[in-house]
């Protein structure tokens, strides 16, 4: 039997079935996203961060909840904290946890997988999430204080520069479409090639390299990385995936908001090599560990197989 056999109607059907489950998510995250961006100023955000700083990591990987933008979205707005005097570590934090734990994202996962147990796996998802992002605010802020993580910049902009183009509505919807099309073309590509893996590849030739946890955690976090996929719509891609346990998808569902490719670029505008580097060194270790340990304990947690 061949591992691979590639069949034009089973891919569009499944690439199809992926588009029409996630492009809603994908519409309303950037419409949120543009409401955030030009209706709410940094002072209201920066509000929201406690002074004892253990206190304000923690809260502040909380603040998507109040403040919810996807992956692409929340960089420049960080940045525009950190620059109003935001603490690094707490913008750190809000960088990598909004992302994950925010009401949209938390519903498209439970829609994704609610015929796998959608609460649970969103509940493990932004548990991960929030472990994570506290973890690496804390190593950033141990390892490298304050003032070594920042790029030198002489950005004084106004922090709403949205004012004077055409009023609030047609900058929000103009804002919501810049980020609907750049996103929304990753998950095109996202999910064709999830498509492709699951059309072409039979659950019987990816259940040897699915059932390691090292090979299959691995590789779903190869996966995230690569494939760039927004928040909103990417638990539609990890749920498709059906050889591979659950540990493993939620290596891919806690890793991609926070670390991709498209990322690295963005990451770049804002923190020095030095910083990029232990940021994310630091968050595919524990994505890792956090995906290898879950084929122990989450099928214990679940009562289940972990699927």
């Amino acid at each position: 039997m061949r591992a691979f056999s590639f069949n034009l109607s089973d891919f569009v059907f499944v690439w199809w079935g992926l588009l029409y489950e996630a492009l809603p998510f994908l519409a309303l995250g950037a419409l949120l996203s543009g409401i955030v961006e030009r209706c709410v100023s940094r002072e209201t955000v920066a509000r929201f961060f406690p002074r004892n700083r253990w206190l304000g990591i923690g809260a502040s990987a909380l603040l998507g909840l109040l403040f919810p933008m996807c992956e692409c979205g929340v960089v420049p707005v960080v940045r525009r904290l950190l620059l109003k005097g935001v603490p690094v570590s707490c913008g750190i934090a809000y960088l990598l946890a909004s992302p994950i734990i925010n009401p949209l994202v938390i519903a498209s996962t439970v829609l994704a997988f609610r015929n796998t147990g959608g609460w649970a796996v969103a509940g493990l998802r932004v548990a991960g999430g929030f472990v994570v992002a506290v973890l690496v605010s804390v190593a950033v802020w141990r390892l490298l204080g304050e003032k070594n993580v920042l790029r030198n910049s002489t950005d004084n902009q106004s922090e709403n520069n949205h004012g004077h183009r055409g009023g609030v509505v047609r900058d929000i919807l103009s804002i919501a479409a810049g980020d609907f099309m750049l996103i929304g073309a990753t998950l095109v590509v996202g999910g064709a090639i999830a498509a492709l893996i699951n059309s072409g590849f039979s659950r019987a030739a990816m259940e040897p390299f699915a059932n390691n946890p090292l090979t299959a955690v691995s590789g779903m976090m190869g996966l995230a990385v690569a494939l760039n996929l927004c928040s909103e719509a990417d638990a539609f891609v990890a749920a498709s995936f059906y050889a591979f346990p659950l540990a493993a998808k939620l290596a891919f569902l806690v890793l991609g908001p926070m670390l991709d490719v498209k990322l690295m670029l963005m990451y770049s505008t804002v923190f020095k090599p030095r910083a990029i580097m232990v940021i994310s060194g630091s968050v595919a270790l524990l994505v890792f560990v956090f995906g290898v340990t879950g084929y122990a304990w989450i099928p214990v947690l679940l009562g289940s197989g972990g699927q």
